[in-house]
């Protein structure tokens, strides 16, 4: 299951796809009545959908949701010549977005139409080609960004013009408060959209992401999509204890100095010692990710314990203070866990003020070097 790589010294990010199987088996576990479909958007948040997508789909998953008409071509490009008929769909979350149906008829997509804007381009798709043009639609109930408002359903009733050129797969909703399904706000979104769509063409419905489809049957409907639960990260209390995380990133020591008291760690003077200590310079920075924001906060994993960030942030180097260990027990060529087993992402990107899943799909696609491997190949190098 693990790639060779050539001896380098940046950051490491390591796919762990027994935690993706995990991670699968669970979502589908808790709801057994409901299809479960993979968002692989922004290259499988930066971890590579040659990585991800045929291992989902060796493990049963046939829906597979992105955002553009690129991202969907490269998850075709990754599965079986026969895929199509053994079950395969592609949704495109952003739409048509300017492209016909016929575009995306050709390589077998099925684009969620993102408004009543993009209805013209269904317009004489049954005469043109003797069938109707499978869709996906998005209904806005709350979110405020794609989809259709309660102004433009009229447009998509049974009798519409418009079935006589598109048939509807599924209807979809985001929710506006994904994290936290339990809000009033989430509550009366998923009202107006079971009341929405009770008066619409009977199709497959989709609420449920990787919070909510932890909060309850409720939530599922007939499909289920997620992402970030697929990867590791729980959103949400409802999945934390369940998930394991996929991927782990390191990072190599570079220098461990002795230094001072009175000397400026960093650009600007951004931290200055308040008595000797020891500096540990590591390869990592936001050039590969790495929240800028982690000044004089947060922490890296040396040897299994946390060292803290001291300083700025650099495009690719940050210091940590290691005056705790031991003399001589970090050295350069020693390996920093930035998220992984020992830390988890969630707990780094909370010091840094931002989202998870900011972190993850900034650093897995910024990592210069991206292997498979195993649980006990990321506790190891840590």
């Amino acid at each position: 299951m693990s790639l060779q790589l050539a001896a380098h010294d940046g950051p490491r990010l390591c796919i762990d796809l027994g935690a993706l199987e995990h991670n699968w088996q669970v979502v589908r576990g808790v709801c057994p009545g409901s299809r479960v479909g993979a968002v692989v958007k922004n290259d499988a948040y930066g971890l590579g959908v040659s990585n991800v997508v045929p291992q989902l789909w060796q493990w049963g998953c046939r829906d597979f949701w992105v955002a553009t008409v690129d991202e969907a071509l490269a998850v075709r490009a990754c599965l079986p010549a026969d895929a199509r008929a053994a079950g395969l769909r592609i949704l495109v979350l952003n739409g048509l977005a300017g492209l016909t149906a016929e575009d995306f008829a050709a390589h077998g997509l099925t684009p969620v139409l993102a408004g009543p804007h993009e209805l013209a381009a269904l317009t004489g798709y049954a005469a043109r080609h003797d069938k109707r043009f499978p869709v996906a639609l998005h209904l806005d109930t709350g979110l405020t960004r794609l989809g259709f408002g309660t102004a433009e359903l009229a447009q998509l009733q049974s009798g519409s013009r418009l079935w006589d050129d598109a048939q509807v797969q599924l209807w979809v909703t985001h929710l506006g408060r994904f994290h936290d399904p339990e809000a009033l706000q989430c509550q009366r979104q998923r009202e107006r959209f079971v009341q929405w769509t009770a008066q619409l063409p009977r199709a497959e419905r989709s609420v449920a992401t990787s919070s909510s489809v932890f909060a309850g049957p409720g939530w599922h409907f007939e499909q289920v999509r997620v992402g970030s639960a697929l990867f590791g990260v729980p959103i949400g209390a409802h999945a934390a204890e369940l998930l394991q995380p996929v991927a782990s990133l390191r990072a190599p020591v570079l220098r461990v100095a002795d230094v001072s008291e009175g000397t400026e760690v960093g650009y600007a003077g951004s931290y200055v010692t308040g008595g000797p200590r020891r500096i540990a310079t590591v390869a990592m920075g936001y050039g590969h990710g790495l929240p800028f924001s982690l000044v004089n906060c947060g922490h890296l994993i040396l040897a299994g314990r946390p060292a803290p960030i001291v300083g700025g942030v650099a495009m690719g180097m940050v210091g940590l203070d290691v005056s705790g260990y031991a003399p001589g027990e970090i050295q350069p060529g020693m390996w920093a866990e930035v998220y992984g087993r020992q830390q988890p992402l969630q707990t780094l990107a909370a010091a840094a003020g931002v989202a998870a899943n900011v972190v993850l799909a900034l650093s897995a696609a910024l990592a210069p070097h991206r292997r498979q491997c195993g649980a006990a190949e990321t506790m190891e190098a840590a």
